[in-house]
């Protein structure tokens, strides 16, 4: 009996070990990098197509082999083994054979008999002797190798210490590639393809590692000369250097754009080396950095424009059944690229007829690819653009649902169920010739063939439901397809778990469908995905669970599924608390008003839950913080019984000696302190006793704790209005600003942001209680808070700066601003002036103007820039119908900064009409028309500026004044410039008009010059309808 339960356990083994080696031949991630690299190319050696073809049949007739031999010695070492398992008598026992046969030598070689030469060959090979010739050299069995193409490397110059051309430094890939460079020098050449492709190493090695200057220099010199020094010479030094594996990034990204830029100019020259452009640009669609995947496929669109689809098919062809997958892959990437570009209607014929060969599996398995990653390229937002060709596209898909193949009808069933995610929620039409053979797969498959038809059915059956002539299909197959989905919950497979997670999110499920939706769907559901093994599963697993749980609380009920989580997250394994609190999260956050039916013992056990898992996590994590808050805020009153215990968990986490736990009890406050102070009500002896607490902890040494500390006081500092702030004694608001103002100095964006918040909370509602000497100095570290590179700072304190004016008066503040006008740092001029404009719109224009066009006398470059730029900021901030009051009263301002000598003066006067012009649009009538068409006379002789900023700031101005003028007024500025002689004039004009065209389109019909009828022509061009006469 033991013998015989060994002899199975001894199959068993060997079984499993012969199933992973079918495994083995799917390549895995880190093998796809490795391969990305290791392809050669030699752009001397210009192959034909049919010799391209017959050397790719050849390996594919020799990987074919070698399988086969492979497979026949599996068998054999099967069968041997299962001869071995029952031993013979007086012979040692089976384990001591087998340890004795896994210690023979496997290195024998397999006889290649008559009878094995006759099965795996095909029929018509006759077996020929040797020859009889006696000076005939030895038979010999070795394949043939390509020669490879090595360039000659002088090794004595690669071990020198980093060689220079130019002043620029070589590394050994450098002098590898551009030996010839530090060789030789350019006059020494005779030979005019030597000097072509020592031209090309110089500029593409100059464009790889010159200084910046240098490299623009040598881009330009590429668009504009590569076509004098031919695709040969051009590609023969870039391709090879871009298979470099160790090549940086940042030169990987450079060498792609050349190439894009060399095939643009090159156009049709390029068709002989298709092939060897697409090897060395397609491995950079697999890789990691996205810029890199996105510059590779505008270069491949390059590509298929410049040398046609029929080209890219022949240079493409042997690649589509090449023994490699990689390749393959690759492949079917470059023609979903190419087809994108060309259009579905010319690349779909021959995808389809890739599809239907009968010749080669690997061919149409790479055709549907190529059909998958066009859905890839064309979805997400963008499946309108597929609509058109559905038809086509099932009908090309529709032959490999059924092909005798496993793996290529798993690819259709994948790619069946992208095209459908990719149209939702049209074309069911379309698809209904294809869902009994998807039905009748579904039926037939187990493993990853089941996973990719369920998954296909899946993404169907949403389309059925949209339109209501399949509604009755649509309920039909969701419960037969639900039966399939529920009897696979319990599959180990990872794969499968993943469809039917997937499946579920889309699905229409409801309770009319399904009426005992308990039974049938939630409990199996929660039993077999709310495991432990599957919350210590990968993270992506983790998450489809949860959104597959909120999928099914929004559409069956959320009180059932509720209830079914709370207990799952006083689990004693982390992982599960930290699913189910997700899944409260994101219910709770999606359905707040389903909430209200929630029974008081399910809002205990809820409330319960959550705040232990929040206790017992191990490691800080934003889920937990997220789940108690939205349960709070949803509750709302209802949680006022659990308050204590609340504050209790959040004060004791506060005196932890961990930072990152002090950081999530302080992010906690800040979240559900609107909550609390509603659940007090009239009673803020909680509020206060905090806030006292979050006041004493300002002494936090870690600034994310700190920033968190300061956020939660002013949260619940913002719960109390005007009068309660003022009333607080402990600490009062006098207190605690001075506190904050050595705060606003630390450098932590985190702490600046909310230190800010909270000095302009202050400001806003206890502003009398603070001394104006403390705000003045406030004022002076907020100067520097302008300048802050985030955004968020810079707009919170606009706005602290604005109240602090506002409750001081003007004329304090902005005499200290005035003053700062003259420094010499021109950062801290630029935020005085935002501050100046900001005074100016809290406290009424003309209680600053004046003093501003005042200082704008002084006879000092920087001042007179500064005060244009608070008038630039202060016309930007106010609406246009408190700009149209001041028009006139700044208009000499303006009229001598448009003409001084001064370029910065222009560009910043200009910035200012821009914005009075914008504001004023709508809000003026015909006495303030004539002061805009005076700017418009002092803006236009600016326009041959030659500097961008100014430039850019000039057209921006003139864009504003036509909204204003109208284009009549305007167009008749610009009539003369058009046609204009010298074509400098005429460019800016024409920018003007071409900007004003695609703005105003329908605005310049009526203004365009009057042609009745041309010169010797009979043919009337008048338009009635636009003589019209007021």
């Amino acid at each position: 009996m033991s013998t015989k339960r060994s002899s199975n356990n001894l199959l068993s083994q060997l079984m499993e070990e012969e199933n992973d080696n079918s495994k083995a031949h799917s390549l895995s991630k880190d093998e796809y990098r490795k391969q990305s690299y290791k392809r050669s190319i030699n752009v001397d050696n210009i192959q034909s197509y049919k010799a391209r073809m017959d050397s790719t049949k050849i390996l594919n007739e020799e990987v074919r082999v070698n399988k086969l031999i492979e497979q026949e010695q599996d068998f054999a070492n099967v069968h041997t083994a299962k001869r071995q398992c029952l031993p013979e008598e007086g012979s040692q026992s089976h384990i001591t054979q087998l340890r004795a046969r896994n210690n023979q030598s496997n290195a024998s070689s397999f006889e290649l008999t008559d009878a094995f030469l006759d099965t795996i060959l095909p029929k018509g090979y006759v077996k020929v002797g040797p020859p009889e010739h006696p000076g005939a050299p030895p038979a010999s069995v070795s394949l043939y190798l390509p020669p490879e193409h090595h360039p000659t490397i002088d090794l004595e110059l690669a071990r020198d210490a980093a060689p220079e051309y130019e002043g620029i430094s070589m590394n050994q890939i450098d002098i590898k590639h551009f030996y010839m460079l530090v060789q030789t020098r350019e006059d020494e050449l005779q030979y005019l393809h030597e000097k072509q492709r020592f031209k090309a190493m110089d500029v593409i090695f100059k464009a790889k590692k010159g200084p910046q200057k240098t490299r623009k220099k040598a881009n330009r010199w590429i668009s504009a000369h590569v076509n004098e020094l031919g695709p040969k010479a051009f590609f023969g030094v870039i391709l090879p250097l871009m298979l470099e594996p160790d090549l940086d990034e940042s030169e990987r990204h450079i060498l792609t754009k050349i190439t894009n830029r060399a095939v643009y100019n090159l156009g049709e020259q390029i068709r002989p080396f298709t092939s060897k452009i697409v090897a060395a640009v397609s491995p950079l669609l697999i890789d990691e950095d996205m810029t890199l995947r996105l510059e590779a496929k505008e270069t491949i669109s390059t590509i298929s424009r410049s040398a046609g689809l029929a080209n890219l098919v022949t240079s493409l062809r042997p690649d589509l059944d090449n023994s490699e997958e990689y390749i393959r892959n690759l492949t079917a990437r470059v023609f979903a690229v190419a087809a994108t570009t060309l259009g579905l209607t010319k690349v779909l014929p021959f995808v389809k007829a890739v599809i239907r060969s009968k010749k080669s599996s690997q061919a149409r398995h790479t055709g549907i690819r190529i059909i998958h990653h066009i859905c890839v390229n064309l979805g997400g937002g963008n499946g309108a653009t597929l609509l058109p060709h559905l038809p086509q596209i099932v009908e090309v898909l529709q032959p490999g649902l059924e092909d005798e193949l496993l793996p290529v009808r798993i690819a259709t069933a994948n790619t069946v169920s992208l095209l459908a995610e990719n149209v939702r929620p049209y074309g069911i039409e379309t698809f209904e010739p294809i869902l009994e053979p998807i039905w009748s797969g579904l039926k037939h498959h187990r493993g990853r063939g089941l996973a990719a038809f369920l998954k296909a059915m899946g993404s169907l059956v949403p389309l059925m439901a949209y339109n209501s002539s399949f509604e009755e299909y649509s309920n039909y197959y969701m419960r037969e397809l639900m039966l399939v989905m529920t009897r696979e919950f319990r599959s180990p497979d990872e794969d499968m778990k993943k469809a039917i997670l997937r499946s579920l999110l889309s699905l229409p499920i409801s309770k009319e469908v399904f009426p005992n939706f308990r039974e049938q769907i939630l409990i199996p559901f929660f039993q077999n995905f709310w495991t432990r093994k599957v919350a210590s599963d990968s993270n992506q697993l983790c998450r489809l669970v949860v959104d597959a749980t909120n999928m099914l609380s929004k559409k069956i009920s959320v009180i059932e599924v509720i209830e079914t989580l709370s207990p799952l997250a006083k689990n004693a394994n982390e992982n599960l608390r930290r699913m189910a609190v997700d899944a409260i999260h994101k219910i709770a956050s999606n359905s707040p008003d389903e909430f209200i039916e929630l029974q008081e013992r399910s809002t205990d056990s809820l409330v319960d839950s959550v705040l232990y898992a929040f206790q017992e996590q191990t490691q800080p994590h934003p889920s937990y913080l997220a789940a108690v808050s939205v349960v709070c805020k949803v509750l709302n009153n209802r949680i006022r019984s659990h308050m204590t215990i609340i504050l209790s968990t959040v004060l004791f986490r506060m005196k932890n000696k961990e930072p990152e736990t002090r950081l999530q009890s302080a992010d906690l406050v800040a979240a559900i302190a609107p909550v609390l102070s509603k659940c007090a009500g009239n009673d803020n002896r909680t509020m206060l006793k905090l806030i006292l607490f979050l006041y004493e902890s300002l002494g936090e040494v870690y600034p994310e704790v700190l920033g968190s500390l300061i956020g939660a006081l002013y949260a619940c500092l913002n719960t109390f209005d005007t009068e309660g702030l003022s009333s607080i004694d402990n600490p009062s608001m006098n207190m605690l600003l001075p506190s904050l103002t050595p705060i606003l100095k630390n450098r932590h964006e985190k702490v600046q942001e909310n230190c800010v918040k909270l000095v302009g909370l202050i400001a806003r509602k206890s502003a009398d209680s603070i001394n104006a000497k403390e705000w003045m100095r406030v004022c002076f570290d907020l100067l520097d808070m302008l300048k802050s590179q985030r955004k968020r700072i810079r707009v919170a304190s606009n706005a602290t700066f604005g109240f602090i004016a506002s409750a001081i008066g003007p004329q304090d503040v902005l005499a200290t601003l005035l003053n700062n006008l003259r420094v010499q740092e021109r950062q801290l001029r630029v935020c005085t002036a935002v501050a100046i404009g900001i005074v100016a719109d809290t406290c009424v224009p003309f209680t600053v103007l004046p003093a501003l066009m005042n200082e704008y006398r002084v006879p000092d470059k920087n001042v007179q820039n500064g005060v244009l730029k608070s008038l630039s900021f202060m016309f930007e901030y106010i609406n246009g119908s408190s700009s149209k009051d001041y028009l006139h009263a700044i208009t000499p301002l303006l009229e001598n900064a448009l003409t001084d000598r001064d370029q910065v003066h222009r560009q910043t006067a200009a910035t200012v009409v821009r914005h009075l012009a914008l504001n004023c649009a709508g809000h003026v009538h015909d006495e303030f028309i004539g002061t805009f068409i005076h700017f418009l006379n002092l803006l236009l002789p600016n326009v041959y500026e030659l500097s961008p900023h100014v430039i850019i700031r000039i057209l921006e101005c003139v864009d504003a004044l036509r909204l204003i003028l109208g284009p009549g007024i305007f167009l008749n500025y610009i009539w003369t410039g058009l046609f204009h002689a010298a074509r400098k004039v005429r460019s800016p004009f024409w920018k003007i008009y071409n900007t004003a065209y695609i703005q105003s389109c329908d605005a310049l019909v009526p203004c365009y010059p009057r042609v009745d009828r041309l010169q010797d022509s009979l043919t009337s061009y008048n338009v009635k309808e636009l003589d019209v006469w007021i």
